[in-house]
């Protein structure tokens, strides 16, 4: 196999013809004008001979170094990469052979290609791609929906590439929308370091799985992205409770004063559910508050739904896709092997046996009969799911029957916020302490070390 002799080159264009001048550009006697490339010979098929170029590169000594590469890739059985071959339509090759990704996975990556990377590396060639390249579509990603500095202090590429993300995601293209819900931006937020970081994952994974066949080295490669603060949950406490009401009642005051009259019960409950009332983004409740909850929603349809949760901690998708098969109620345990969405669990350890204790064991067996109850009266029209928690129509869609109670009613019920992901998973999970449902008033009423 043999290479050329690297060579300079431009693309500056005949005034009277409009080609292209190439080397013979007048101004390549400047040394700072136009760059390097350098041709191979990679054999060919069909009779047909192929010669592959090496470039741009700024200096001769980058170009032989590749070209060296290039060579010693085509000497030890290795293919040419293919120099034609962009970004976006490596992308959309990429996440077309995904075939084993979940929808909402899939959902996502797709999301990270179509708003970030292809606007802002797409046209590029895959093979000239450069670890320079990927850090400044990262800076761009982390301006927009920000105040933009000056002109003058944004780098170029930057400001192109910013440019190009903000007209990708001027329209959210969702396949479906509410009635009467126009297409809109996808989003007015700033994007956090951690959505970054979610947004970079599948790209770095395409491009690691480019490498080598396509491309001697990812351009992510020692890439660095900005630090994402980890939130770390902090429960009720007695203190934190008493800062919260205290703020809630002057916040009140200070807006019924502004208003001159009463507030109402859904502005009453749009202040008490400000963020900026609580410590901590992610707040959960202790014992006592889950007695306290589920004292005010015995009697609810989906009492057990709630009783379960407390006690297990599992994710919403898997108590919805929770079957009675994987239930014994007599000995106090169930097994989470799929999710309400038909797929398997997050992770492998994700599959578990989850033990039942005796009152969730008993309301459970009092849900199953009036789940049967249900099933008699619809007759054959009832749709036999298997799923332990069914909504009122059979079919428990989503999970918004699971949600209404914990969401909407807390402030009557004199609870401090909390949401149904967040709570559980504290509660159940620490493992400093065994939830323990006794008599009224709380069905949680202490916690043993």
């Amino acid at each position: 196999m043999r290479g050329s002799e690297p060579y300079r080159q431009c693309w500056c264009r005949d005034p009277a013809t409009g080609k292209p001048l190439r080397a013979k550009c007048p101004k390549l006697k400047n040394k700072k004008h136009g760059k390097w490339y350098a041709r191979y010979d990679a054999g060919g098929t069909e009779g047909k001979r192929r010669q592959p170029v090496v470039g741009p590169f700024d200096t001769k000594k980058e170009c032989e170094d590749e070209l060296a590469s290039a060579l010693a890739r085509i000497g030890g059985g290795g293919s040419a990469p293919d120099r034609k071959l962009r970004v976006a339509a490596y992308l959309d090759a990429y996440i077309a052979g995904k075939r084993n990704l979940k929808p909402r996975t899939m959902e996502t990556d797709s999301d990270a290609f179509r708003l970030y990377w292809k606007p802002a590396l797409g046209h590029m060639r895959l093979v000239d791609v450069r670890d320079h390249h990927v850090s400044d579509a990262i800076t761009a990603m982390e301006l927009v929906n920000r105040p933009q500095p000056q002109a003058d202090k944004l780098p170029q590429a930057v400001s192109e590439m910013l440019l190009r993300m903000t007209a990708a995601r001027a329209d959210d293209e969702r396949r479906f929308l509410p009635e009467g819900e126009t297409r809109h931006k996808k989003s007015t937020k700033p994007l956090s370091p951690a959505r970054v970081g979610r947004m970079f994952a599948p790209f770095r994974a395409a491009m690691n799985a480019a490498a080598p066949k396509k491309i001697g080295v990812s351009p992510c490669d020692g890439v660095e992205l900005p630090r994402a603060r980890q939130v770390k949950p902090l429960a009720w406490t007695a203190p934190r409770e008493t800062a919260f009401r205290e703020a809630l009642r002057k916040r009140l005051r200070e807006a019924e004063a502004t208003k001159g009259k009463r507030l109402t019960t859904v502005e009453r409950e749009k202040v008490w559910a400000s963020p900026d009332l609580r410590p901590c983004p992610v707040m959960v409740w202790l014992p006592v508050h889950c007695g306290k909850f589920l004292d005010s929603i015995e009697g609810e349809r989906l009492f057990a739904a709630f009783s379960f949760t407390m006690f297990s901690g599992l994710r919403q998708d898997e108590i919805v896709g929770l079957n009675w098969a994987e239930v014994d109620l007599d000995e106090g345990v169930a097994y989470v092997r799929e999710t309400g969405s038909g797929n398997d669990p997050k992770s492998d350890a994700g599959t578990r046996a989850v033990p039942l204790s005796a009152v969730v064991a008993k309301d459970l067996k009092a849900w199953r009969k009036a789940q049967a109850a249900e099933r008699l009266a619809w007759g054959p029209d009832w749709p036999d799911t298997g799923r332990v928690f069914t909504g009122s129509r059979c079919l428990m869609t989503a999970v918004r029957a699971l949600c209404v109670p914990s969401a909407s009613g807390h402030k009557n019920r004199g609870l401090p916020k909390t949401t149904f992901p967040e709570n559980p998973w504290s509660f159940a999970e620490d493992r400093g302490f065994e939830p323990r449902r006794a008599v009224k008033p709380n069905r949680i009423s202490s916690a043993a070390p």
